[in-house]
């Protein structure tokens, strides 16, 4: 799929709280629409490189000869492209540690915002999917991101604070509306690491009752769950999608189940 302008679909996947399998959600939605013959490219901008090092290129983030922030400051589109990697069915713009001072950059430089938007641009051409791993947090690196994609999926854990997480997405959206007019879209809130137990049941119904009860929230409600599953995190650490590191975990059918999502929404 490709849009009518030409550009393939991107989407930040972002959550500010840290730890509700933000980057576990990149990858294997990647590789679920990879498995579908789509051409995927994961990009990593989150400063901590947890993408890059959950697909076995952790060498990658250190590189002296990696400027990325710089690559990115000066628009340098071309050079940027030239360091996506492919990995199993789906390629990588690996994140680099100068990504800890863009933002400092990004707040100094003219129209730091759009610096972001036109190296993603770029890449829309090249690929019919651009997966976003977005920064934990609310600051103008994360701001940047959404501005880019203006579109959202927002992987959840089924824990009491995850209510907080999507209130302090929501403000951070409705400032970037009322400030630079710009819509971004709830494309799905996806609850992730999901566990049999009462905490998570009660905690998933008051996620389906704020969609109903907010507008930009109320079709965003993927009807998929996440499990949790130890060799997610195993595969993380070997840099591996689930995929490719045990192809009959039974998670990998809710990956496939969201990756059929996203190519609904997305036609």
């Amino acid at each position: 799929m490709v849009s009518r302008q030409g550009q393939g679909y991107t989407l930040a996947v972002a959550n500010p709280k840290g730890g509700v399998g933000k980057t576990t959600t990149t990858i294997n939605l990647g590789a679920a629409l990879a498995e579908k013959g789509r051409k995927v490219l994961l990009v990593d901008f989150d400063p901590q490189g947890h993408l890059t090092a959950g697909c076995g290129l952790k060498t990658f983030y250190t590189r002296s000869d990696f400027p990325l922030a710089d690559l990115i400051l000066k628009g340098a589109v071309e050079q940027i492209k030239g360091l996506i990697i492919l990995v199993e069915n789906f390629w990588i713009m690996p994140a680099h540690v100068s990504l800890i001072r863009l933002e400092d950059e990004l707040v100094v430089q003219r129209a730091g915002e759009s610096r972001l938007k036109k190296v993603l641009e770029a890449f829309g051409t090249d690929f019919e999917f651009c997966l976003i791993d977005s920064p934990p947090a609310v600051n103008i690196l994360a701001d940047s991101v959404l501005l880019a994609a203006r579109r959202v999926l927002v992987p959840v854990q089924a824990e009491d604070t995850s209510i907080r997480g999507i209130e302090a997405l929501e403000a951070e959206m409705r400032e970037l509306k009322d400030i630079l007019d710009a819509d971004i879209e709830v494309v799905a809130t996806v609850p992730n690491m999901v566990t049999s137990n009462s905490v998570s049941e009660r905690v998933l119904a008051e996620l389906r009752e704020k969609r109903l009860a907010s507008e930009a929230w109320r079709n965003a409600m993927a009807e998929v769950q996440i499990r949790k599953r130890v060799d997610l995190a195993k595969a993380w650490r070997e840099g591996k999608s689930i995929f490719s590191y045990n192809p009959r975990c039974d998670v990998i059918e809710s990956y496939r189940k969201l990756a059929d999502f996203v190519c609904q929404v997305s036609s």
